[in-house]
């Protein structure tokens, strides 16, 4: 699938149309794994992934997440974010 990140740095996808496209199979029942959500760990910035994963975790189409870590502080800073997302 092409990418749905809110920041896509790539020519990989169209968001309003990855987005819609999402929703549509999330409709149908089939679930939906985003994967890359912080930018192939291009979003160097916090603010970046922030954006990325509220945006992700704020569609309600998405049903599971998989992030790449290089350190045991960037899991605990996604479990962050991603609770802060889904609590807000």
């Amino acid at each position: 699938m092409d990418r749905l990140e809110r920041n896509d740095t790539s020519e990989k996808g169209n968001v309003p149309e990855v987005t819609n496209h999402v929703a549509n199979v999330h409709k149908q029942g089939t679930g939906v794994i985003g994967m890359k959500i912080i930018g192939e760990g291009q979003f160097t910035d916090a603010e970046q992934r922030e954006k990325s994963i509220r945006y992700v975790m704020g569609l309600g189409t998405v049903d599971a997440v998989t992030i790449g870590y290089k350190s045991p502080a960037e899991i605990d800073e996604a479990i962050a974010r991603i609770n802060s997302a889904l609590n807000s």
